[in-house]
């Protein structure tokens, strides 16, 4: 390792006093240790220097709170003098760095107060700030992190009391402790913590010393492997500001804790090597000295980054070839010119001011800064600026170096291009909409104006990729952004939003009537032919919602949602028209959302029933099934019909979970009549076409029920309608064929209201037909009617199927029913839906 020689040492222009803060906490002797240690917190300092008649006295740290008892808050109220450590380590404001390590080696303390001429307090040094000063000039060769890690780190459970943590890292004498144990169904890096001194400093402050080690403990931790550099150890330190690195080996085994302490012994033993080799012969280390010399003008000849050093008149001494290389200018002309001479002009003179204030202050100055080159050409660079003091502390020169970051920039413009843009039109994307909707309606707010927005989104445009595929969809998504922005115009900010959806902002547009007149050109814009790579022509058409601000929303996000209401609006009432947002339209939405919100939860609460609609036979009368109806009653008492929560059940995709329900419920109830005695009850249940495609087949489905009841697979029927074969006939028949080779019944309900047709109910597996309710109240309205019944009925038969007549209200239907075969009979002529046990005493009436 190269050593600098005392004359170089003081080159980096560094004392005790540089390092040492301007401004320090101080407290009297006579503070309440409390009222101490809640400033250290505020401040977030790890000590506190007590004073007297403007002399050092003592100090309180951190490490000082470890030592409390375990009744500390008895303690707390003590004056500071009784808790503080005393007498007070202190040293010169004009001593080296490397003088205080020393010091703090020889005396084993983390602190030195430092002091002036009259030994009055100046401020304080401690090792966290030499780390940050001293140890970037020195770097640690190659040594490892597992070099300096302990290996004696505490590992204590998350049950701990923090008071028994407190007694038992003051006697093991550390300054950290590895906290495990929490819930093992935690995130991986949720279950390992770790507390400091720090840490138990807060708790004092806050008055939480009754908490465990797993409610104060910082979590996740910052972890390195054992085989990293110290250098780069370091450097994640100063970067993360953190003090602590918690280490582990190449089996992710966590080994111990690396901490700036740690980083400073090695600075230490550098620094002692250092003072014996300069005892041992003083012209071999001149010779040393001048080799370091050497070697470190070769470095800065090679270096990558660009070196600039200049004499205190700020007048530039020397460059180096990467200095060159990056600004374009030969040494030979900036040797002896200001460095103003790169300034690019995009920094204000403050900011000059600002950088110099802020290196004479403190010696030093980092930051991002844009300068020219000789090109002209501006560039950002990341500039560090040192002074170097001569051996009497005087600034003799300064030294800068600096990196040019063009290329991270450009990256970085590159990151938010793709964050805030649409790829595919260039257009800003949602994220991108929502910021300057923020803008816009600042500004309309400020000036009292009106903002109108429009959300827009393409008509079943799913078709057009899967008819022409994506990259000819994508050609005409390009297509309609363009033929949008020509209509919107040029003050219009339009976005792509969605995958086939763009919003705008129509700054200009003052009325209602306005806007909808240039949604209406749009439209048409729109409707217009779009030739495809094919050359066919294409037509379109699109869905328009608008809003305004401040009359139908006054914010952001409230207004972004208002005219997403209106777009699906206009797409519910048909497509290709504009939607203009209305109170009532979002208080109906709300009441939508609000049942779905409400039906999500009905499972879980209870509140759905079921009720059963008996089923007898015409040539009996006998009772001969039941058919399973879903009823909700809410918590307060509201009853909402099937017609009602069904349609919704099916729209957000709880259907499947609310038909197991049904299907469980009703089979249970079949065992229980079966118990009673009643044993030839079939039991008919609905299925909605979204159960047949869920994640498991529903005949298994069904098959498990079964199993799970003990009951026969032919007392249990299934009712489906024609919407079934609206998909895939094939794909439906294998489905339905495997219900069936169950030994369940298939009931074809509601026919005759779709799109019935012959041919399907030869070839598919039903076992009923039931016949729907307006055929049979058409029977009471005339010889036409009553003639379209019994030619359904007749066609059953004819099939060999079952028929059953829902909805018979009077004796007239009932009588044509039965005149005309018709097998089996619902409505409320024989019966309403009613409960379980009304069907049990039903069934035993009609059995009497």
């Amino acid at each position: 390792m190269i050593r600098p020689t005392p004359a170089e040492d003081r080159s980096f222009g560094l004392t005790v006093g540089t390092l040492s803060p301007g401004t320090v906490l101080s407290c009297s002797p006579a503070t309440p240790l409390a009222q101490a240690v809640t400033k250290m917190r505020n401040a977030n300092s790890s000590s506190i220097i007590v004073v007297q008649s403007n002399k050092p006295v003592g100090i309180l740290t951190e490490h000082d709170l470890l030592s409390l008892p375990a009744n500390s808050k008895a303690v707390l109220s003590q004056p500071v003098e009784m808790r503080m450590s005393h007498p007070v380590h202190t040293i010169s404001i004009h001593a080296s760095p490397q003088s205080a390590i020393v010091r703090m080696r020889e005396r084993n303390v983390r602190h030195l107060v430092t002091v002036d001429e009259n030994d009055c307090l100046v401020g304080i040094i401690s090792r966290t700030d030499l780390i940050r000063q001293i140890s970037n000039k020195k770097p640690f060769s190659a040594n490892d992190v597992a070099d300096a890690v302990r290996r004696s780190t505490i590992f204590v459970d998350a049950r701990m009391p923090v008071s028994e943590l407190r007694h038992r890292m003051h006697g093991e004498k550390c300054d950290s402790a590895i906290v495990t144990g929490f819930p093992a169904d935690l995130p991986v890096d949720q279950q390992t913590g770790i507390i400091t001194e720090r840490d138990i400093l807060r708790g004092f402050a806050d008055d939480n010393d009754g908490l465990t080690a797993g409610d104060i403990a910082t979590r996740p931790v910052m972890v390195i492997n054992g085989d990293v550099n110290l250098n780069d150890a370091r450097t994640i330190m100063l970067r993360k500001n953190i003090r602590h690195l918690v280490v582990h080996n190449q089996h992710r085994e966590i080994i111990g804790v690396l901490s700036f302490a740690d980083l400073l012994e090695f600075i230490e033993q550098d620094y002692l090597i250092y003072l014996n080799n300069i005892n041992d012969d003083s012209d071999s280390e001149l010779v040393k000295a001048r080799q370091s010399l050497a070697l470190a003008r070769k470095l800065i000849e090679n270096s990558p980054d660009c070196v600039m050093v200049c004499n205190a008149r700020a007048e530039i001494e020397a460059v180096n070839p990467a200095f060159t290389r990056v600004t374009g200018y030969q040494a030979e002309e900036v040797i002896g010119k200001n460095p103003s001479i790169l300034q690019s002009g995009r920094q204000s003179k403050d900011f000059y001011s600002q950088m110099w204030v802020e290196l004479a202050r403190t010696g030093k100055w980092e930051g991002e800064i844009w300068n020219r080159r000789k090109s002209g050409e501006t560039f950002p660079e990341w500039l560090s600026i040192m002074a170097i003091r001569d051996s009497d502390g005087t600034i003799s020169h300064y030294a800068s170096i600096f990196t040019d970051i063009s290329e991270r920039e450009k990256n970085r413009e590159d990151i938010l291009r793709i964050a805030f843009t649409d790829e595919l039109t260039g257009m800003p994307n949602r994220r991108r909409f929502s910021e300057l909707l923020s803008l816009h309606v600042g500004r309309a707010r400020q000036h009292g104006r009106p903002l109108t927005v429009m959300m827009l989104d393409l008509d079943n445009f799913q078709r057009v990729n899967n008819a022409l595929g994506h990259n000819a969809g994508d050609d005409v998504l390009v297509e309609v952004s363009r033929r949008i922005s020509r209509e919107l115009g040029h003050d219009a900010v339009m976005a792509r939003v969605g995958a086939d959806e763009y919003a705008a902002i129509l700054p200009d547009i003052k009325t209602e009537q306005e806007a909808l007149n240039l949604a209406e050109r749009v439209l048409v814009r729109l409707g217009e032919p779009h030739l495809t790579s094919k050359g066919d022509d294409l037509y379109l058409s699109a869905s328009i919602g608008i809003a305004s601000f401040p009359k139908d929303a006054n914010d952001t996000s409230n207004l972004l949602r208002c005219v997403e209401i209106a777009m699906l609006q206009a797409k519910e009432q048909g497509r290709n028209r504009v939607g203009r947002f209305s109170v009532s339209l979002q208080s109906q939405k709300g009441a939508d959302l609000a049942l779905e919100t409400a039906l999500r939860r009905a499972l879980d609460n209870n509140e759905l029933h079921l009720a059963y609609q008996p089923q007898f036979d015409t040539k009996t009368g006998q009772l001969c099934g039941v058919e399973a109806l879903a009823r909700w009653t809410t918590a307060s008492g509201e009853h909402i019909p099937p017609s009602t929560f069904i349609p919704v059940a099916e729209e957000i995709g709880v259907i499947g979970e609310l038909g197991r329900w049904v299907m469980r419920t009703a089979c249970r109830q079949l065992v229980n009549w079966r118990s009673e005695g009643l044993h030839n009850l079939r039991l008919a249940v609905n299925v909605s076409v979204q159960q047949f495609y869920g994640t498991v087949d529903l005949a298994e489905q069904l098959r498990a029920i079964l199993v799970d009841k003990g009951l026969s697979a032919d007392r249990l029927e299934i009712e489906v309608t024609e919407s079934l074969f609206m998909r895939d006939m094939a794909d439906m028949r294998a489905k339905l064929q495997r219900i069936q080779d169950l030994g369940i019944r298939i009931s074809l309900d509601d026919f005759g209201t779709g799109f019935s047709s012959l041919s399907y109910l030869r070839t598919l597996p039903f076992d009923q037909i039931k016949l729907d309710r307006s055929f049979v109240t058409d029977i009471d309205r005339g010889e036409e009617g009553r003639t379209l019944a019994i030619t359904i009925i007749n066609m059953a038969r004819n099939l060999g199927k079952t028929c059953i007549a829902e909805g018979v209200e009077n004796d007239r239907q009932l009588e044509v029913l039965r005149d005309a075969g018709c097998d089996l009979v619902q409505g409320y002529l024989l019966g309403r839906p009613m409960s379980a046990q009304d069907i049990s005493r039903l069934a035993t009436a009609t059995d009497g």
